[in-house]
């Protein structure tokens, strides 16, 4: 029995080949773009669940104006001591993470990354799998302790080399042992390359009495087990800021009870756990960024109504073929076949078309996830045997999605009606294959729509004025070997600088292009405070990068005392005091110094198109003792007609009077923010390739549909010449269904297009809003392509002999 259905379905197979193999392949497509989407979420969904604390460590945050603010205190830490009954452990990490440093390792020239300056406690809530030493040995030696990640290890000490012991020397001549070597043994919203918590031991020390203003710290708590955060949430707030309650209250003249509740809230202090971290979009230190989740989300619904729309192809194609084999079930019914055999020989039929485009699938699979990981910036593989199970639930899954509907409907044909005529115009047949069709179209017009307003958006960024211009501009790393004071080097130098032929500008600076800005302080004009970002540029920065002076002057070279107590601010600063005169000439008080703010600058949408201008302030060097320790760039204004070779002399430059010790990094400064909607970009190529296989599908499926309704209405069309119809009214005859069928499928799926798009949209400050022409493109469009191919089968219909097919009646 199963060898004569396995013969009956390559005869039909043969028979439709073309068909047959469109089907195969766009439901392979589907099944790529399901396994894909199963992949990433798997992959995305994995971070820290090998952490046996996942559900136990918290971040904590600062709710500044309804925003998260990762930044806290070192006073904190007393008080935390006293919350011993709800709080295990809790681990600061300070602000000064060693991104690339030079070292000396047996008297050889090394590099040290991405070693994070965070306390001892660390691996109490990282528990990473040791493979030399032990963390209990780092967290005693903490005061001369490294540990490293086994990668950094073997690339500094070489393979199976067991380094415990063994000293790194760092340029200012402290040595570090290794005393512990781990293996991240899985994704980990937390990935440092190496530990060392002497800088971050000690500032917490010198800050941990009083000075609540040095807020450069971010803190993780790890609650004993059995805590449940509401329950003892506002118990945490009230005593991590009971000196400064209590401070407020008696500045205030009111009660301590009092002031607590006028002025604290449930929410002034934010608990964000580590099992959801990655994906939180508030997360900003352990989170994957803002748009994660919604690319997560979005990629996963995508696939799902492609591959939803790959069935119903399958589907309607089924059922197409059905109709062609009406005579053959009528046949096998008189020769005893009973309902469930038949039921059982289509689904068998279906499971050979589905298991053959899951072989497909998977070579597809791995053909295109090198691309996909390069679109979604991960590190996915594909497991054969580790989703095997999986694999086989999805087959089972599309078997009788696909092949359900179709041998249930096949299966129930009339014997007499089949045999005795035409079954092929039933009714119930017809409204089943339609209706399936205008799914098929809200499914295309869905993906069309969505690409086209994504699309939109994107341009509406590039074309955006970004309040500075980056073309031509590079940015070089500030990262100096043996150097204090970065400010008093680059003076010595960039006058020699701005020599070198093709530099156009130089600008020292603490810009940062995407992850936002490494300080802020409140700001008092008054009795009015807002807190801003600080931002350190010197008097050549206005020239590299042509930003615009709004109202007032820029700092000034030639008086040398102007940046003792000048400032500058954005347009965002000004509109948030909105004073009704102009700001210029306002005094701020920050940090308890007086200055005087002389400019307004165009805001800078430098962090992206996710997040609001912040209110900036821009100081010099000379603002505050430390603020050359902020200075993390060089940008350099170069000539456009001889890019190679001033690039080969600014490196020539660097090394020979900037720095010998580190290898000069630089990246041109429009490319550095593009990498801030890096993820819209990869969203919009995705989406883009996504719309098109679905417009293919539906397309595809039309065409079987169109054929099939036109083959068997070729006898009509005949005896219709035969008595003078003209060829527009045949035409017109065989096509306005299919375009009501288009018009149905692009009203239904307007409204989930809105819905989403509104959503996907509001993670932007900066957006475009939905217009009807991105609905009316979208319509017009596949209409467009679905009436020609409709047409041109209907074209061909009224070119047939008409002998051929009234010769017998």
């Amino acid at each position: 029995m199963i060898g004569n259905w396995f013969k009956l379905y390559l005869t039909n197979f043969g028979k439709n080949k073309f068909f047959s193999l469109l089907n195969i392949f766009g439901l392979s497509v589907g099944i790529t773009a399901m396994l894909l989407a199963i992949l990433y979420w798997k992959y995305e969904k994995s971070y820290d669940q090998w952490n046996p604390y996942k559900n136990r460590i918290y971040e904590v945050y600062r709710d500044y104006n309804g925003t998260p603010m990762p930044w806290v205190s070192a006073p904190f830490a007393k008080q935390l001591d006293k919350l011993n009954d709800i709080i295990e452990e809790y681990n600061f990490s300070y602000n000064n993470d060693w991104k690339q440093a030079s070292v000396e390792i047996d008297n050889k020239k090394e590099f040290l990354y991405d070693i994070k300056a965070t306390q001892a406690s660390f691996f109490r809530f990282f528990p990473y799998k040791a493979i030399y030493g032990k963390a209990e040995d780092y967290e005693e030696n903490w005061e001369d302790a490294i540990a490293l990640e086994l990668g950094q290890s073997e690339r500094l000490f070489g393979k199976e080399v067991n380094p415990i012991g063994k000293g790194i020397t760092l340029s200012s001549g402290k040595t570090y042992y290794v005393r512990f070597v781990y293996q991240i043994q899985g994704n980990s919203s937390f990935a440092p390359k190496g530990i060392a918590s002497l800088e971050a031991e000690q500032m917490i020390a010198e800050n941990v009495d009083s000075n609540w203003s040095d807020a450069n710290y971010t803190l993780l708590i790890k609650f004993k087990s059995g805590v449940v955060l509401k329950d003892v949430q506002s118990k945490i707030i009230r005593e991590m800021y009971d000196p400064l309650i209590i401070r407020a209250a008696k500045e205030e003249g009111v009660s301590k009870e009092q002031y607590v509740k006028e002025n604290i809230s449930s929410s002034e202090l934010l608990f964000f756990v580590l099992d959801g971290a990655h994906l939180n979009p508030d997360s900003s230190v352990l989170g994957a960024g803002p748009t994660a989740s919604k690319t997560l989300y979005m990629l996963v619904g995508a696939a799902v109504l492609l591959l939803i729309l790959s069935i119903l192809n399958t589907v309607n194609l089924s059922l197409v073929n059905g109709f062609n084999r009406a005579k053959e079930v009528g046949i096998r019914k008189t020769l005893g076949s009973t309902r469930s055999q038949l039921v059982c020989q289509y689904i068998f039929e279906s499971a050979i078309t589905v298991g053959i485009s899951m072989i497909l699938a998977m070579v597809l699979v791995e053909l295109v996830l090198p691309y996909f990981n390069v679109l979604v910036n991960r590190s996915i593989y594909f497991d054969l045997l580790l989703t095997l199970p999986l694999l086989l639930l999805i087959l089972l899954i599309l078997i009788l999605a696909s092949g359900i509907l179709p041998a249930l409907f096949i299966s129930s044909f009339d014997t007499l009606k089949v045999l005795k005529g035409n079954f092929m115009r039933s009714r119930s047949g017809v409204v089943i294959r339609n209706t399936l069709l205008v799914i098929q179209f809200f499914i295309a017009f869905f993906f069309l729509t969505v690409t086209i307003v994504v699309n939109q958006q994107v341009n509406y960024m590039l074309d955006q004025d970004l309040g500075f211009k980056g073309e031509q501009v590079i940015n070089i790393d500030f990262a100096i070997d043996n150097v204090e004071n970065r400010d008093v080097l680059f003076k010595k130098v960039v006058n020699d600088f701005k020599k070198v032929k093709g530099v156009i500008a130089v600008s020292e600076h603490s810009l940062l292009f995407g992850p936002g800005f490494n300080s802020s302080s409140s700001n008092h004009i008054g009795d009015v405070s807002i807190r801003s970002e600080n931002l350190i540029i010197d008097t050549g920065f206005k020239d590299v990068f042509d930003i615009e002076i709004k109202e007032g002057l820029f700092f000034d070279s030639r008086i040398n005392s102007e940046g003792t107590g000048s400032v500058l601010v954005n347009e965002s600063y000004a509109r948030t005091f909105n004073f009704k005169e102009s700001i210029v000439g306002k005094e701020i008080n920050w940090n308890n110094r007086y200055f005087k703010i002389i400019g307004v600058v165009k805001d800078m949408k430098n962090l992206g198109f996710s997040t609001e201008v912040m209110p900036c302030t821009y100081f010099t060097t000379d603002g505050a003792s430390w603020l050359h320790n902020l200075l993390r760039t060089v940008s350099v204004k170069i000539d456009p007609t001889d890019v190679q070779g001033t690039l080969e002399r600014i490196e020539q430059f660097w090394k020979k009077r900037v720095d010998s010790t580190y290898p000069i990094k630089y990246n041109f400064a429009n490319k550095d923010f593009e990498n801030s909607y890096r993820e819209t970009l990869n969203q919009r190529t995705l989406l883009t390739i996504l719309t098109i296989v679905s417009v293919f599908i539906a397309l595809f499926g039309l065409i079987a549909v169109v054929a099939f309704s036109i083959q068997n209405r070729l006898k009509e069309i005949a005896i219709r010449k035969v008595l003078g119809a003209d060829t527009g009214v045949l035409i017109y005859g065989l096509t306005r269904t299919y375009f009501v069928y288009c018009m149905l499928g692009f009203v239904i799926s307007v409204y989930p297009v809105v819905y989403l798009m509104k959503v996907w949209l509001a993670g932007f400050a900066y957006h475009i809003e939905l217009s009807w022409l991105a609905f009316l493109l979208a319509g017009s469009l596949l209409t467009l392509f679905s009436l020609v191919l409709v047409v041109f089968k209907a074209w061909k219909a009224t070119r047939i002999d008409v002998l051929k097919y009234i010769k017998y009646e």
